[in-house]
């Protein structure tokens, strides 16, 4: 028993990180930019998600949350029509704006796995 807690304490500890972990590709980065460019870029700039006030603003926050209220409100004038990829690929976008090292795994769209990524500040 007490090797079983050890070993799903281990596995918990390891599945937890942060968006400086490398949760992105630089390819998916590209195709989020084209993406804002086509579906976000009319009503935003791309420096409203970047830069300390967007880190600070979802500190603490997981990737989850931040991919859920783009879901739910964005595009604003049509919210929900991307593909679930599409907004993954958006996030990494914003990611390689506020200079987050992108990885060598894209940034997936399932809940569990989003979930586990915190956004931070860099330390």
């Amino acid at each position: 028993m007490l090797t079983l807690l050890c070993v799903w304490a281990a596995a918990a500890a390891q599945s937890e990180r942060s968006v400086w972990d490398g949760v992105y590709t630089e390819d998916q980065a590209v195709r989020g930019q084209n993406t804002f460019g086509v579906s976000c870029g009319r009503c935003h700039d791309v420096a409203d998600f970047s830069g300390p006030s967007f880190l600070q603003g979802w500190e603490a926050s997981t990737v989850l949350d931040l991919f859920q209220l783009l879901q739910k409100t964005m595009p604003m004038d049509n919210p929900g029509t991307l593909r679930p990829q599409d907004y993954a690929d958006v996030i990494s976008y914003f990611f390689r704006a506020n200079r987050i090292p992108a990885g060598k795994d894209e940034l997936d769209t399932d809940a569990e796995h989003l979930k586990l990524i915190r956004i931070t500040q860099k330390k």
